[in-house]
Order: structure tokens, then C-alpha cells, then sequence
């Protein structure tokens, strides 16, 4: 019963987190918002890279700390109380002076890093926690559950948030209603999870240094082929990533779509999240994380093309509403996308970590992510210096990459890998 309890508690936790970070959706809402401030793309590319992996930063930090907690959700917890606080304190900030950009802008910086770092703890203790309360049979159901629901809370968000963009052109009175909703919905989101009953966790490793640390990483990267194909990837992925919060501020400033379609990219994009939604769990319950990502690397080379493609029939002075239309088909696919790397990188993570050293796998891979994330600027400073077709061309490339070698891995790893270890909790699961 405890496991069906948890396990309904971690979808619940995804769908109110995930329809609560959609109203300042840093694919749409936050680059239109600061857009709506600043004129440099280097800032618009900023505040996503905080939201997205800020919170990924410290986790190598934490490795040492974390593996010697037998209890680990409290740090959840912990770090939930002041990542929603920081959502509460941009509320007031966005709702006193919501065009003030010398006030808003560093408000928000400041406060995005802080829940984002804080984020570290709840970050690593989560998937810790999924790893011991939900079967490796059931991982990919569970994430594309939390997904799947999470995404119809994301088409009300994402209609929401149309309506008060184009309420807001030339007036941001409205914008302060979604930071109040992000602050709700994610604030029962950490509640949610912060009920889960925890399982007894794994036998605690010897004591070791950081530089030990360090050490044993180098040995798994080294060692473990599995793992070091799924850390390439990922890292391709965050390459192709770069482009993502500038698809919005190509529409506005290069295809000059108006603002009711600009607007309607954000259902666009949640509407390829729960479409897709069926088909990632369908294949991760049958295929495994490799087959997965596979899928999800063949999309991923979709919208730098389309987008590409938009600008080639704009020069070729195409009608405005056939283009829009494009735009929009553009942001179904970042949708699907966006679903599929969350699903297929949550599974895969779990898959090539064993039990007993999966803080090490997690702390690590997600740190790197983290510092990969802030390559989100220099995406900005190449569409600044070069221009926004240069910034999606090199998206493309690293998609391209990485679908060759996700081919590969599924040929040479797409057997199960047996767990080094069982916890008590996911031999009860597999009973229930």
C-alpha cells in the first residue's frame, strides 16, 4: 500500500510541478517577459539557463554529504521551503514594479539562481528516492504519467499564459499573475513529494574525500561504456539545448509573426508534450531508456530545421499566416522534444547507475548538465554577433551527432543491465 501511496504522490508531484513552472515557461514566457526589458539576448539566454540548471550545479558538491545520509528526503524538504520562497518573494517583486527592468531583472537573476541552487538538494534526493520507490519496470510509466498529466495542467497554463501575453503588449500589469501561479502549483508540487514515506536507504559507503571522489568518477567514466555513451549524449543534447529560449524571440524579431501567434506557441509546445506523451511511455515500456533515445534524437534534429526553414520562406516573401502556422507547427515539435528528453534522461539515468552508487552517477552527470546549461548565453551572444540561422545551425549539427551515436548505443546496450543492489522497497513494488 505504501508503495502505491508513493508512487501516486511522485505523479502528483510532477503534474503540479510541472503545470506551475509552465506559466513562466522558460521556453516562452520568461524570453518574451525579459525580451519585454532588455534588448540583449545574452540576458534573455541567462534566466532559462538558471531556471533549467541552476539547480544541477552544486550536486558534485553534494555527493560526499548526500552518501552518508540514510534519510535524504528532509534535504528535499529543506530545499523546497526556500525555493518556494523565492518564487514568493518575485510575486511582490513582479506585481510592485513589473517594467522596472534596473529592479526586475536583477530580482529575478538573483532569486532564479538561488531556487535553482537550492534546488541541488531536492534535485539529487529525488531521483535517490524514485530509484528506491519505483521499479525499473515502472520507471518509464511513471515518469510519462507525471508527464502525461503534467501536460494537460501545461495546456491550461499555456492558454493562461497567452491570454495575459497578449493582454500585456506595451503593459506588464498582468505578468505578476503568472509568477503567483508558478508560486502555487510548484509549492504543492514540493508538498507532494516531501509526503512520500520514504524507504530505509542503501548500506552507507566508507568515508571519502572529495578527491576520492573525483577519483571513482573517473574510474566510471572511464569504465563504464554504458554510462559514458549516455553522459556524450546528453551533452549533444545541451549543445542542441543552446537554441531553445530564442525560437520565441526569432518569431517576434526576425519573422515578425504578430502577437496572437507568438502568444500561441506556448499551447503549441504543451500540446507536443501530451501528444508525444503516449508514445515516449509506450516505448519506454517496451524498449527500455536506449530505445527511447533513439526516438527522442530523431525528433530533437526537427525544430533548428523547421525553424530554418521558416526563415527561407520569409525571405521568399511566403504569406505571414502560413509561416505562423510553421512557427507553431515549430514549437509542437520543441514540445515533443522537451517531453521525450525528460522522460528518456530521467529513465536512462536510473538504468546505467547502480543502486549504491547512484548519488555518484546523479551528482556528477547532473552538475555537468548544470555548467552545460549555461551555454544558453553564448547561444544568445551567437545570435547577437552571427545571427539566430548560425545559433540553429549548430543545433542541428549536435542533433544529428547525437541521433549516429544513440543508434549505436542501442545496438551495443539495449540489454537490461542487472542493479548491483535491491532495496527492500523495490522488491516490495515489484510484489504489489
Amino acid at each position: 500500500m505504501s508503495s502505491r501511496r508513493n508512487f501516486i504522490l511522485g505523479v502528483m508531484n510532477g503534474v503540479f510541478y510541472t503545470t506551475g513552472m509552465a506559466f513562466t515557461s522558460a521556453t516562452v514566457v520568461l524570453p518574451w517577459y525579459v525580451s519585454q526589458l532588455t534588448q540583449s539576448n545574452v540576458l534573455i539566454g541567462v534566466l532559462p539557463a538558471l531556471q533549467l540548471g541552476g539547480w544541477a550545479l552544486p550536486q558534485l558538491l553534494l555527493i560526499n554529504f548526500m552518501l552518508h545520509r540514510r534519510q535524504r528526503l528532509k534535504y528535499y524538504r529543506r530545499g523546497a521551503v526556500v525555493r518556494s520562497s523565492c518564487w514568493a518573494l518575485l510575486v511582490a517583486t513582479v506585481l510592485l514594479v513589473p517594467g522596472r527592468a534596473e529592479i526586475v531583472l536583477p530580482a529575478l537573476i538573483g532569486l532564479t539562481a538561488l531556487a535553482s541552487l537550492c534546488g541541488g538538494f531536492t534535485g539529487l534526493a529525488f531521483f535517490d528516492v524514485v530509484g528506491r520507490i519505483v521499479p525499473r519496470r515502472q520507471l518509464s510509466t511513471f515518469f510519462s504519467l507525471r508527464n502525461f498529466f503534467g501536460g494537460i495542467g501545461t495546456l491550461a497554463a499555456g492558454v493562461v499564459a497567452r491570454q495575459v501575453i497578449e493582454r500585456s503588449e506595451g503593459n506588464l500589469d498582468f505578468v505578476w499573475l503568472l509568477f503567483l501561479l508558478t508560486w502555487l502549483f510548484t509549492s504543492a508540487g514540493y508538498l507532494s513529494f516531501g509526503s512520500v514515506k520514504e524507504p530505509e536507504g542503501p548500506p552507507m559507503l566508507p568515508k571519502r574525500t572529495m578527491r576520492q571522489d573525483l577519483r571513482r568518477i573517473r574510474e566510471i567514466v572511464l569504465r563504464d561504456p554504458p554510462f559514458r555513451t549516455y553522459l556524450i549524449i546528453r551533452i549533444l543534447a545541451m549543445l542542441s539545448f543552446v537554441a531553445l529560449p530564442f525560437y520565441v524571440v526569432y518569431g517576434a524579431k526576425v519573422l515578425q509573426l504578430p502577437a496572437a501567434v507568438v502568444a500561441s506557441s506556448a499551447v503549441a509546445f504543451v500540446c507536443g508534450v501530451i501528444g508525444s506523451n503516449v508514445v515516449w511511455g509506450w516505448l519506454g515500456a517496451r524498449g527500455g531508456g536506449w530505445l527511447l533515445l533513439v526516438a527522442m534524437t530523431l525528433v530533437s534534429v526537427v525544430p533548428p530545421a523547421v525553424a530554418l526553414a521558416a526563415q527561407l520562406l520569409s525571405a521568399a516573401n511566403v504569406a505571414t499566416g502560413l509561416i505562423g502556422w510553421l512557427f507553431l507547427v515549430l514549437f509542437v515539435f520543441i514540445g515533443t522534444v522537451t517531453g521525450g528528453q525528460e522522460i528518456t534522461f530521467s529513465v536512462l539515468a536510473i538504468e546505467v547507475s547502480p543502486v549504491e552508487e547512484r548519488i555518484i552517477y546523479l551528482g556528477f552527470t547532473n552538475t555537468l548538465v548544470g555548467i552545460l546549461f549555461f551555454l544558453t548565453p553564448v547561444g544568445g551572444l551567437l545570435a547577437d554577433l552571427v545571427s539566430f540561422e548560425a545559433l540553429f545551425g549548430v543545433a542541428g549539427i549536435a542533433a544529428l551527432a547525437s541521433i549516429i551515436l544513440a543508434v549505436s548505443a542501442l545496438r551495443r546496450f539495449a540489454a537490461p543491465r542487472p542493479e548491483f543492489a535491491e532495496t527492500t522497497a523495490a522488491t516490495e513494488a515489484e510484489g504489489a
